[in-house]
């Protein structure tokens, strides 16, 4: 298995994992209607971080045979595979986020009923996190793209 598909697997399953428990927290807070902004932003900056390390922790225990790999460019392959990626995850991306504008008319109503508290910042936090979720999952799929990728050739 070649460093960059480590690489994709590491940023999949880490992804998946982190933010998965996150965005599951933020649509419980909504779905109980309680939506605490100070808590959030704590619990993206620690699941920030705990990505940043995970990702640099396992990255540098791939590559332990081969130190090089760790911050070698990319060859002409993998930069070919990365571009197919983009290719087809960037206008997905682009899509999600013109649909949650256009969402943002119909939630807005629900928000002002559902929270009565705070609708403007609960709906604020909303919109955040769900365009934070679409590049979420653009960024997965771009890279269980490339995993695919490398498994066809391999």
């Amino acid at each position: 298995m070649s460093f960059r598909e480590k690489t994709a697997w590491i940023a999949v399953v880490t992804t998946l994992v982190v933010w998965g428990y996150y965005f599951s927290e933020v649509w419980r807070g909504v779905g109980a209607r309680v939506l605490d902004g100070q808590a959030l932003w704590t619990l993206f900056l620690v699941c920030m971080g705990i990505t940043v390390v995970l990702l640099l922790g396992l990255n540098l225990l791939a590559s332990r045979r081969r130190l090089k790999d760790f911050g070698a460019s990319p060859d002409e392959l993998e930069k070919q595979m990365e571009s197919g990626a983009a290719r087809m995850t960037k206008p997905l991306f682009e899509w999600a986020v013109l649909g949650i504008s256009a969402s943002a008319l119909l939630w807005g109503r629900d928000f002002a009923a559902g929270f009565p508290t705070d609708p403007v910042g609960s709906f604020a936090i909303v919109m955040a996190n769900a365009l934070l979720l679409a590049a979420v999952a653009a960024n997965v799929l771009a890279e269980i793209i490339i995993i695919i990728r490398f498994r066809v050739l391999s």
